[in-house]
Order: structure tokens, then C-alpha cells, then sequence
């Protein structure tokens, strides 16, 4: 098991759980706000027989219909959008009531939740943005082309395809990308085409609309910004449930984490198996041992001479020759002297 170590900060943990909520109720209500009018066009006017998309139905003969139009081209859609099968009898709605707020249809109230959240959202996103900012902790999270040939085999990872993270950092790949897709691209726009449908907020930055090439066009790009947020969400869903669920959820309520047990790759002193490699012995040229300083062996006299080699030589006896410990002669000797 790895080490326990304290991740995320009181700021970030709140800040959390702060966006968890707001975009949760930002989506549902925004919802049911499309439900008023489940037409999409792209400049300034609304027509909705313009509509780059609609969700609608259909009465064919007392059939209610759902339906799903993009370009021209029709979806059937019946029991998910467009139409809606209560305990009155069908009804035309664009989404169904499980997943807006308020469930029942209530453009004025969808539109108060909408806009509250809407606020605590940019606030805390800001605080956020600044407090990191001023820490250094921003810039570990901000993807870079050194982290983007890293994507493939973090992919693969997270797929259990591959036994080793690439992750070198506190955030791996497919995490800075998406956290800096958030806060570069989502966030900022997603909070300007919002400012730009608003009446007020055009008579005082009449350049807002304009920006986004009108009014309808604004609210198309927050439509399709809005289904990149839930993407994100169950990307990072899908993230956390893939690497330790409890883990990563006890490291963003209590800010603790149990870092994972070091790879191969992470360790400079085991290297990998699959990088292992087999080296052949290489000759080597044999060295004169140095003489021995034990005492020679003594022989004993013998009938039959026994030719022996210089004292002086430096030659060690052959190997594999024993001696007799209790004697002290060689075996060598004692063939000798049975001849």
C-alpha cells in the first residue's frame, strides 16, 4: 500500500461540491427553460419552421408522437423526447419531468433557479480560479503538448489495456485536458452566451450578442456548451469509478489519499520485466592468482623419489585438490607414496 498523503485543500474541496451542485441544477433547469420553446435557430430571428433543431410530436390519429429534427431530418423519439406518457394521458414535452426542475412545466420558476445558480456558479468558479492562481497549484493541471502523446496509452490505462500509468504528475493526461478544456474553452463560453440572451445585459454590452452573431445563435452555442458540461461530468464519473472510488471520494471529503504502490517505470532502481534484457558473458582473461601464504605441505620420506616443483614456483596447487586436515598432506601426496 502507498503512503497516505493530503491532496486537495479546504478551498478545493468546497469549491467542489459547490460546482457539483450548482451545474447539477444549472442542466435541469436549463431544461426545462428549452422546454418553453424546444426550437434552436443560428442569427437573430426564431422561426420554427427555421430551426436548425427541434424537439417536438406529433398527434397522428389521438398517437402522440415524439420526435427529434436536426437539419431537416426527423428522429423518432416517442417515449424519451418530445413526448411524455403521464397518468392523464400524453403530452407534448420537449424533456421529460424526471430530469427538469421544477418537474412540472414552470417557465418563471425554471428560470429563478437557473439564474441563482447561475451566479453562485460564476462566483465560486472565480474564487476558485484566483486562489489557484496565486498558490501555483493552477498551472499542474494545464495540458500541454508534452501531456498530449501521453493521451493514448492514459486511455488505454484507464480501459485495463495497459499495466502501467503514464501519469508523471499529480494530474495524469486525459485529466489536464479535460480540466483545461473547462476552464478555457467551457467555462468562459458558456457563461458569455448566457449573458447574452439576457435583455438587460444587451442594452448595457450590446457587443455580447453580437459576438456570438445574435441572440438565437448565443442560445444554440449554450445549448450545445450546456450537453459538453455533461459530458465532461461523466467522463469524470467514469475517471474516478475507474481508479478507486473510495479513494478518490475520501480524498475530496476529507482531503486524504492513499497514493498507489510505485510502477516499474516510477522506480529508479527496479527496472521494468518487459525492458529487462539478457547479456551474454563476455570472455575474460585469467589473472595469476597471488601465492598462497599457508605453509607448504609436508611429505615424508619415501622409498620411491618423488619428482617435486621448485619452492620458488608461484603456480597454486591444481584446482580440486583437497587436504587432508588432519595430516596436512595433499591427496596427490599420498598417491604417491602407495606407489
Amino acid at each position: 500500500m502507498g503512503a497516505v498523503v493530503y491532496r486537495h485543500n479546504r478551498i478545493t474541496r468546497l469549491s467542489h461540491w459547490v460546482n457539483t451542485i450548482a451545474l447539477t441544477i444549472l442542466f435541469m433547469s436549463g431544461l426545462q427553460i428549452f422546454n418553453a420553446f424546444p426550437h434552436l435557430h443560428w442569427g437573430s430571428k426564431a422561426e420554427p419552421e427555421e430551426a436548425l433543431f427541434s424537439i417536438s410530436a406529433i398527434n397522428a390519429g389521438g398517437n402522440v408522437q415524439g420526435y427529434a429534427e436536426l437539419f431537416g431530418y426527423r428522429i423518432p423519439t416517442t417515449g424519451v423526447l418530445g413526448a411524455q406518457f403521464t397518468e392523464s394521458g400524453p403530452e407534448e414535452r420537449a424533456f421529460p419531468s424526471w430530469i427538469t426542475i421544477p418537474g412540472y412545466f414552470w417557465l418563471a420558476g425554471g428560470r429563478r433557479w437557473h439564474f441563482f445558480f447561475g451566479w453562485l456558479f460564476a462566483i465560486n468558479g472565480l474564487l476558485y480560479f484566483v486562489y489557484n492562481l496565486l498558490n501555483g497549484h493552477m498551472r499542474k493541471f494545464l495540458f500541454t503538448l508534452r501531456d498530449a502523446a501521453k493521451v493514448p496509452s492514459m486511455i488505454l490505462y484507464y480501459l485495463h489495456l495497459r499495466r502501467e500509468s503514464p501519469q508523471d504528475g499529480e494530474y495524469n493526461p486525459l485529466q489536464k485536458m479535460a480540466y483545461s478544456s473547462v476552464f478555457v474553452i467551457l467555462t468562459p463560453l458558456v457563461l458569455l452566451s448566457g449573458m447574452a440572451m439576457s435583455p438587460q445585459l444587451d442594452v448595457a454590452f450590446n457587443w455580447l450578442p453580437t459576438m456570438f452573431g445574435g441572440r438565437q445563435s448565443a442560445r444554440t452555442v449554450h445549448f450545445i456548451l450546456a450537453f459538453g458540461f455533461a459530458s465532461f461530468t461523466f467522463g469524470h464519473v467514469f475517471m474516478v469509478l475507474t481508479t478507486g472510488v473510495l479513494n478518490n471520494m475520501r480524498s475530496m471529503v476529507t482531503g486524504w489519499y492513499r497514493e498507489k504502490v510505485p510502477s516499474y517505470k516510477e522506480s529508479p532502481l527496479v527496472a521494468p520485466p518487459s525492458k529487462l534484457k539478457l547479456v551474454e558473458p563476455q570472455p575474460t582473461e585469467e589473472k595469476p592468482q597471488p601465492p598462497s601464504e599457508a605453509p607448504a605441505p609436508t611429505v615424508p620420506q619415501q622409498q620411491t623419489p618423488i619428482t617435486a616443483k621448485p619452492e620458488t614456483t608461484d603456480e597454486r596447487p591444481p584446482t580440486g585438490i583437497s587436504t587432508d586436515t588432519s595430516t596436512g598432506e595433499s591427496k596427490e601426496a599420498k598417491k604417491h607414496v602407495a606407489e
